[in-house]
């Protein structure tokens, strides 16, 4: 079942056990839509770094709505 990953915790047990992440942004309507996917690699209290499904690497700040959901 996803969990949204809102603490410090949430994200580095995320992190330590690689398990795929979904990034949530809204849109121009103010509705959540998914718009990246990836592993953690690194986080900070501003923002969270991803290795994406396409071997790409996504910065992602959390103060700005970005919500992340663990994908299991």
């Amino acid at each position: 079942m996803p969990k949204m990953l809102e603490s410090d915790a949430d994200l580095f047990t995320a992190a330590l056990s690689q398990t795929p992440v979904s990034v949530w942004q809204t849109d121009a309507d103010g509705v959540y839509r998914e718009v990246d996917r990836g592993i953690i690699e690194k986080f900070t209290n501003k923002s969270v770094r991803l290795s994406t499904r396409t071997d790409e690497i996504a910065y992602y700040f959390r103060d700005d709505g970005t919500k992340f959901r663990a994908e299991t």
